[in-house]
């Protein structure tokens, strides 16, 4: 079996290969150690020199013929003099640091220093070999309590930074690097997980089927052990400090539109800006719309004054399924909540008071409310005007309260009706799914209100208005897209281990009771019905008897 070590110094070199400077001669590996690459490296005809603190192993590299340089890499101002006069008018092809910048307490000040170098003419590119602080077995035992320092692997006594892909991201960036190639070293086990002591950790568990699924989607990095990734010299792109970013809402309210409903859109907004708490923004989603269109959405918000058209925002969007919008609303977000509005829903007066109250005791569940339903279809109005008829008075057809065994049967809770933190869609990278062409709110609603819960209310704050005909999904799209979605969702929740909440099994319970009793009451039924075929079948038998 090939070594770790060997195998993210075979990652450095494919790198190095990949990304060096064509017509330069000379790589410099930086925190040398024993040279693991110089052989590699001396192969693909460059010249290796080694740059370390450690004389045995600096010693070591002399003895195969490498060039080497005793530096201090705490000491960034002599480090780095050392290195310009070494490698001075010789082209550097690329720089190296193999498992270095977790060592370092200084780490980005040294970054920084190389890319002062790397900005200079001949400039080089710069691989780094970083391990991966996030990787789901050490996770998974940090969760049971557990961090082993060992004399190798990431929890390294020696180790003073840990890093995960964003850290890593976000300190190369500000030190002038940007990423320009990644060839991580995958090891779905780290060597952290022993099978003797975390057995509900291996592969194949339900707990640790679980923790894979959430960690794989919360962001890049599950199975890999070190990053390895290939940058050129970038002009230092710091983020924003906290101070200087405009006070995020509690709530984003994301409405998508293909602007086909300007009477219902109009409604829907009159609504949102009278509402008792304006702590929200607003995001319409105008999906395949043109642009004379998405200039009239935008003449419909103004047209509610600045106060509320200044948190309003048109997006277009083009090309992509019914989701498309949604997730390019979430990834513009900045609210703790997220909700999606349809462009034919009213919401009242306390929506989104309800939810800031609901929000202080929710913890981070989703939040729930009670919504109205009203038949409507559409009609044209007195000069020519698209709009709708009322066919029905409003009724609250959906359950008081939100009970996850009976969302598994079916949605029992339209969007208009609740708000998702936005933690689950930033931390937890859940996405709408595209791929679906319905029942996209069902299948994000399960998937996030396993992990999260929900805190529901018996208020009615919202209006979901059900068309008897025209182009709403319900006829829109065939029965059968509709079956197969269904499927779809349920396959995904299939997949893996499903987290219920408190009190699920006497739920459960009561569900097969309920079903038993239904079978019995069939049974009777069915009993009952039959007892004049069956009074018939025993005289037969009898005549026959006595005819024989």
């Amino acid at each position: 079996m090939i070594s770790i070590e060997r195998t993210v110094c075979q990652s450095v070199v494919t790198l190095v290969r990949q990304c060096r400077v064509r017509d330069a001669s000379v790589l410099i590996d930086i925190g040398c150690g024993l040279g693991a690459v110089a052989e590699l490296v001396r192969d693909q005809g460059l010249t290796y020199i080694g740059f370390g603190v450690d004389t045995s192993g600096l010693a070591d590299l002399e003895a195969r013929g490498f060039e080497v340089e005793q530096v201090d890499l705490l000491d960034v101002d002599e480090a780095l003099a050392a290195i310009r006069k070494k490698s001075a008018s010789r082209g550097l092809a690329a720089i190296v640091m193999i498992d270095v910048l977790s060592h370092l307490s200084n780490g980005a000040d040294l970054l920084g220093g190389l890319a002062q170098i790397a900005s200079e003419p001949g400039g080089c590119p710069l691989i780094l070999a970083v391990p991966n602080v996030t990787h789901l077995d050490i996770g998974a035992t940090l969760l049971m309590g557990q961090w082993d320092v060992t004399g190798t692997g990431v929890p390294d006594a020696t180790r003073v930074a840990f890093f995960s892909a964003e850290g890593l991201r976000r300190t190369t960036n500000e030190s002038g690097w940007m990423q320009i190639a990644s060839n991580d070293v995958v090891v779905p086990e780290s060597g952290q997980c022993d099978p003797l002591r975390a057995l509900p950790l291996q592969p194949g568990t339900p707990f640790h089927d679980l923790l894979a699924s959430v960690r794989a989607q919360a962001s890049e990095g599950a199975v890999v052990s070190e990053f390895v990734r290939a940058y050129e010299f970038h002009e230092s792109n710091s983020e924003p400090s906290p101070d200087t970013r405009i006070p995020s809402p509690f709530l984003s309210v994301l409405m998508r539109t293909q602007g086909k409903r300007e009477a219902t859109i109009q409604e829907a907004l009159l609504a949102l800006a009278a509402q008792t708490s304006q702590n929200f923004e607003v995001f319409i989603l105008a999906h395949d719309v043109s642009r004379d269109e998405i200039g009239n959405l935008r003449y419909l918000a103004d047209g509610f004054g600045e106060r509320f058209s200044a948190r309003v925002r048109v997006i277009p969007v083009d090309g992509g399924g019914r989701s498309r919008p949604l997730n390019v609303g979430v990834d513009l977000a900045q609210g703790r909540y997220v909700a999606v509005l349809d462009d034919d829903d009213i919401v009242f007066g306390h929506w989104v008071a309800t939810y800031e109250r609901l929000a202080d005791q929710a913890c981070g569940r989703i939040i729930r409310c009670v919504p109205a339903e009203q038949s409507v279809r559409p009609m044209t109005w007195p000069g020519g005007r698209e709009g709708y008829e009322i066919t029905s008075r409003p009724r609250c057809p959906w359950p008081e309260r939100f009970d996850l065994l009976d969302h598994l049967f079916e949605n029992r809770t339209p969007p208009c009706s609740y708000a998702i933190p936005r933690s689950a869609f930033a931390d937890l990278g859940i996405r709408f799914d595209e791929a679906l062409p319905v029942l996209e709110d069902w299948d994000a609603l399960l998937r996030i209100a396993a992990l999260s819960g929900v805190e529901d209310t018996i208020e009615v704050t919202a209006l979901w208005r059900k068309w008897d005909r025209g182009d709403s999904s319900t006829f829109v799209h065939s029965h059968s897209e509709w079956h197969k979605a269904r499927r779809a969702v349920i396959a995904k929740l299939d997949a893996g281990p499903l987290l219920l909440p408190a009190n699920s099994v006497t739920r459960i319970q009561e569900l097969v009771a309920a079903q038993d009793r239904t079978r019995r009451i069939k049974r009777l039924i069915i009993w009952r019905l039959s007892f004049p075929i069956r009074t018939a079948r025993r005289l037969r038998r009898r005549v026959l008897s006595r005819t024989n």
